[in-house]
């Protein structure tokens, strides 16, 4: 096995070895998804509330590991321990979302209706619209939140019937591995949900495979590249690339409250958030009030 066969997980904070994870390579990762689309049917065939009922449990397993899992993701990340505990503690709700609201969202819908009066020697015609799984997909995540960004594709595909190939952020490796175990124990198929393991080029590979959609979180440059790789299989794709997003502050505020709340939308997670705040409007009547509030809150 070569080095570039090896997933080497460093420690940011002491940079030292934590672990070598061996990497698929192509042949590992075109028998995954094989066998990702050999179980997909019968996965979506399952009862929608047993498939829920997979995600219940492994909502679960979550919130039981919380301080375990914190500290994996903490090690291999970087993110401070209690931000790391907060972001798993706080998925439950996420998939508390799709648990209460995924059956009324695939229930046919009626989009027309001609009675039989208007068909002479028939019987009525009624058309609906209904919502079947894509099929097997693709689940490439980033490294910032691997549960808040990962969960927001893998529960509802899970839910709907979909097969999920998911491949962590190579920074994120460990934690992608313990979201599989965990959903593995809470009962759903090894072939159902596959992580993936490697770097960018792993996930280039894996968009080579016969798949049905892909959807990323991360860069505007690696979102060009997974949109021209799925053009060429017609796949399903959805791009979540970041923003720039503003914050206002009005003359009429509380200057030290709204400074502290930027401060920290700014800087929580040391800036790696998708929506972290990027950039500051505020009114001149309180222009240097803010300023100085903001500073101090930052120094702070």
């Amino acid at each position: 096995m070569t080095m570039a066969d090896i997933i080497s997980i460093i420690n940011p904070a002491t940079e030292t070895l934590v672990d070598e994870i061996p990497a698929d390579d192509a042949a590992t990762i075109a028998a995954k998804v094989t066998a990702a689309r050999a179980a997909q049917p019968a996965w979506a065939a399952l009862p929608l509330s047993e498939r829920l009922g997979c995600l219940a449990r492994f909502r679960d397993l979550l919130v039981q590991q919380a301080d375990e899992l914190a500290l994996t993701l903490t090690t291999e990340t970087g993110k401070p321990i209690t931000q790391a505990k907060s972001e798993i503690l706080a998925t439950p709700a996420r998939i508390d979302f799709f648990i209460e609201n995924t059956a009324a969202l695939l229930d046919p819908v009626l989009a027309h209706r001609e009675p039989a009066s208007a068909l002479p020697g028939t019987a009525s015609l009624e058309e609906y619209i209904t919502y079947e799984p894509l099929g097997a997909i693709a689940n490439i995540s980033a490294w910032n939140y691997p549960y808040f960004v990962g969960l927001n594709v893998i529960a509802p595909a899970l839910a709907t019937g979909n097969a999920v190939l998911y491949k962590p952020s190579e920074i994120a490796t460990l934690t992608g591995q313990a979201i599989a175990a965990l959903l593995h124990q809470a009962g759903v198929p090894e072939a159902v949900f596959t992580p993936i393991v490697g770097l960018g080029t792993a996930g280039a590979t894996l968009l080579e495979q016969p798949l049905d959609g892909v959807f990323f979180t991360g860069s505007y440059g690696t979102g060009q590249k997974i949109a021209a790789a799925a053009a060429a299989q017609m796949m399903r794709v959805q791009l979540e690339l970041g923003g720039k997003d503003p914050a206002y502050v009005c003359e009429d505020v509380d200057v030290g409250a709204v400074a502290t709340a930027l401060a920290d939308g700014a800087f929580y997670n040391n800036g790696q958030s998708c929506c972290a705040v990027e950039r500051i409007y505020v009114h001149s009547a309180v222009y240097d009030d803010f300023l100085s509030a903001f500073l101090d809150a930052v120094q702070g």
